[in-house]
């Protein structure tokens, strides 16, 4: 780390444009996908953007790194199971359709394919809007839930924590973020400022 930036204490914004700056140079530049939503994660972006990190900060690191190995295997596992619906469209390419992806993993957590709530979160792990669950778009969350929950034991365990606690979280974020629009839309301004 290059020690703490002369600007953060005078500008507080400062800090959060430094770390969307290190992602987009991770992203372009470097061609990296990171993930940034767990505690590891944001430590490590907040690293890498110069940063000065906390005991607590590097003890997460140091945590998440630890358990990195173990990790990477039962994502590896997942991607096994994966890779069996990636080829159900007759061409393997790291892209399984929606209705491949709810039977192969989503069942569990969604009560119909074709509801709301399905749809919904079928649609935040679309980031690219392709009408098709990119295996790098499903692994963030993977990533996310392995350095979120670092004693996770087994691939069931970490799909539960991925959906439960990562994907179901957001997808209530965007359907909340819906109904806002909707009632906004229908000119029901209500109490909300």
């Amino acid at each position: 780390s290059s020690g703490i930036n002369a600007e953060w204490p005078l500008r507080p914004g400062k800090m959060a444009e430094d770390m969307k700056d290190q992602i987009l140079e991770n992203t372009v530049d470097e061609n990296r996908k990171e993930e940034y939503n767990s505690q590891a994660g944001l430590a490590m972006l907040f690293d890498q953007a110069g940063g000065q990190l906390t005991k607590i900060m590097s003890d997460i690191i140091i945590e998440s790194t630890n358990n990195t190995l173990h990790i990477n295997d039962i994502i590896a596992q997942i991607k096994e199971d994966w890779e069996v619906w990636d080829v159900k469209d007759g061409v393997k390419d790291n892209q399984i359709t929606f209705d491949h992806f709810y039977k192969g993993f989503m069942a569990p957590y969604f009560g119909c394919y074709t509801c709301e709530d399905s749809q919904v979160a079928l649609g935040c792990l679309d980031i690219d809007t392709d009408g098709n669950i990119d295996w790098f778009e499903f692994r963030t969350f993977l990533v996310w839930a392995g350095r979120q929950y670092p004693g996770t034991k087994d691939k069931q365990e970490l799909l539960d924590h991925a959906f439960r606690h990562g994907l179901i979280p957001a997808m209530k974020d965007e359907l909340d973020k819906k109904r806002e629009e909707k009632r906004i839309a229908n000119g029901n301004y209500g109490d909300h400022a």
